[in-house]
C-alpha cells in the first residue's frame, strides 16, 4: 500500500506566491503615501518572492514527474 507523501514543494510555492501578493499590496500603499523608495523595494522583494516561488514550483512538478 502506497502512502500519499504531503506536497511540500507544492505548499511552500502557494505560499510563497501568497506572500508575493502580500509585498505587491504593500507596494500599493506606500506609493499611495508617496514613499516611492519603500515602493521600490517592496516591489524588489515581491518579484524576488516570485521568482522563488516559480522555481519551487517547477521543482514541485520535476520531483512529480520523475
Amino acid at each position: 500500500m502506497a502512502s500519499r507523501r504531503l506536497p511540500y514543494f507544492h505548499i511552500l510555492s502557494l505560499l510563497l506566491f501568497v506572500s508575493s501578493l502580500v509585498f505587491f499590496w504593500q507596494c500599493a500603499s506606500h506609493l499611495a503615501q508617496r514613499d516611492y523608495v519603500a515602493a521600490g523595494l517592496t516591489v524588489l522583494i515581491g518579484i524576488s518572492t516570485l521568482r522563488v516561488g516559480s522555481e519551487l514550483a517547477r521543482l514541485a512538478l520535476a520531483e512529480r514527474d520523475g
